[in-house]
């Protein structure tokens, strides 16, 4: 296959995350754009032995997704990512292109899971919460103004 065709071909999975950075899975590589402006870092994946998410540093939910190759390097892929939901989705992909690719931590897709649940509930929680406590402004005004016409 030429390099012409080997651009040219369809990404098996893409994760957008901020604002022009997305990670594209292929048959036989991961490639990250958006790094610097016009840069691509493009990685088989027979040469990544392990991937790392990790929790960013002043915000835990803009993960840090980082490849140890096998010459002993580490590599950062991405910062700051925050589309937890379809990075989850591409794991089992990654997984069937390069079964012996170890993940760190090992249930990648379990932690990413109940980081998603937990968030989902956290966020139904303070909606819950204001809606609450307008109900609870408006009772507290209708009864105000009930003693208030009364008197």
């Amino acid at each position: 296959m030429s390099e012409e065709q080997d651009v040219s071909r369809a990404p098996v999975k893409v994760v957008r995350f901020g604002i022009g950075k997305e990670l594209r899975l292929y048959a036989g590589e991961l490639a990250v754009t958006g790094v610097e402006e016009g840069q691509e870092i493009r990685l088989r994946l027979e040469s990544i032995s392990r991937l790392i998410l990790a929790p960013g540093d002043p915000n835990p939910s803009k993960l840090v997704l980082m490849a140890d190759l096998n010459d002993d390097t580490t590599v950062i892929l991405a910062e700051g990512m925050s589309n937890a939901r379809d990075f989850r989705d591409m794991l089992p992909r990654i997984r069937e292109f390069c079964p012996d690719m170890h993940f760190d931590p090992p249930d990648m897709e379990e932690q990413l899971r109940q980081a998603l649940n937990t968030r989902r509930a956290w966020t139904l929680t303070c909606y819950g919460t204001i809606l609450l406590i307008c109900i609870m402004l408006f009772v507290i005004y209708l009864v105000v103004a009930f003693i208030g016409a009364h008197h």
